[in-house]
């Protein structure tokens, strides 16, 4: 796969194309130095995504890069980014995959009309995105980290 820049994207193909999705619920505080698995805040996650955006982290799937606090490392494709803001273990190149993104231990599935900072959407084997914010009122298109 080619090298890509992360970036804020709008989807509105996304939005129809994986309502059958899930998303992880976080908690409201977290400490700054929490290690994976521990309770992380939304507005951490969406700054933990906005400071891969603003490194410029490359995609790799067989390559790492720390996150913002420079301890711990993921895998720098989309499931590795996505298990990077979440700060979700394991960590490195055994980050959680698409496939275990979708399952149970990592998500609970929600209605697409709930979706709120910090949310993914998942098409397990394939791809994975980071739900930012609603771009309308009619929430037919969002704003997301990828």
């Amino acid at each position: 796969m080619s090298t890509i820049n992360r970036r804020t994207v709008l989807r509105s193909a996304l939005a129809s194309a994986m309502i059958a999705t899930a998303a992880v619920a976080v908690s409201p505080a977290a400490p700054a130095q929490a290690a994976p698995n521990d309770p992380i805040s939304r507005a951490d996650v969406i700054d933990r995504a906005q400071n891969w955006v603003d490194r410029n982290i490359q995609y790799s799937q067989s390559g790492t890069a720390t996150g913002p606090d420079g301890v711990y490392s993921w895998r720098r494709d989309c499931s590795g980014f996505v298990s990077m803001a979440l700060k979700l273990g394991p960590t490195g190149l055994s980050a959680p995959n698409t496939t275990a993104l979708a399952g149970s231990t990592y998500s609970s599935g929600i209605a697409k009309a709930n979706m709120k900072a910090g949310d993914y959407l998942v098409d397990a084997g394939n791809h994975v995105v980071l739900f930012h914010k609603w771009a309308n009122a009619d929430h037919t298109q969002f704003w997301l980290y990828e």
